[in-house]
């Protein structure tokens, strides 16, 4: 997983994966994804595409809500090595 900008960009220029999702287009700068991640993904756009796709994949029957799974996951910190979050 990459969450920085910095680290997206170089998976852009690096990752056939990536390179194929860009079609051809040249891998965005830092700068250009700091700016869509600012105008585009803020004030909740993430949650609402979340609950968009979930709705989408019950209606294609993909899903039917009949478990309910609690990650009860415990890692431990670099603060304290006996403390857990």
């Amino acid at each position: 997983r990459a969450f920085s900008s910095r680290e997206i960009q170089r998976l852009c220029q690096r990752d056939i994966h990536f390179i194929w999702l860009l079609n051809g287009y040249p891998a965005p700068s830092h700068h250009t994804i700091n700016r869509f991640r600012k105008h585009h993904l803020s004030d909740g756009v993430m949650e609402d595409l979340f609950d968009q796709w979930i709705e989408r994949l019950h209606a294609l029957d993909e899903i039917h809500f009949k478990n309910l799974f609690i990650d009860g996951t415990k890692i431990e910190t670099n603060a304290n090595r006996y403390s857990f979050v």
